[in-house]
């Protein structure tokens, strides 16, 4: 009789604890999305990370399939195939220094 209210105190905290946690992983994705709107705009799947699909069909009109499908490469550090918001993030930078550059 002890076990089964082992099972069932530990079914009641996994039905409570893991809508919980899915709650605070969407919360901690959605703060690292925040920081970069077009990362999110660009995640249609919203998982967290971009495919190349995703980033080409964003890109593609501005830089072309060719050019969108390289700048995904040279962004996907790791080489997983995926961009990171960390990864993405990684390009911000370089083109806040160069309109500042330009505007001088």
């Amino acid at each position: 009789m002890k076990s089964a209210r082992y099972i069932l105190v530990a079914t009641l905290a996994a039905v409570i604890a893991l809508p919980i946690a899915a709650l605070a992983a969407k919360a901690d994705r959605k703060k690292a999305d925040d920081s970069h709107p077009a990362f999110a705009t660009i995640d249609k799947d919203s998982n967290g990370s971009l495919s190349e699909a995703e980033f080409v069909a964003a890109l593609k009109e501005k830089l072309g399939e060719d050019g969108a499908k390289a700048k995904f490469s040279e962004l996907d550090k790791d080489k997983d195939g995926k961009l990171t918001s960390e990864e993405y993030a990684a390009a911000t930078p370089e083109k806040k220094k160069k309109r500042k550059k330009d505007a001088n």
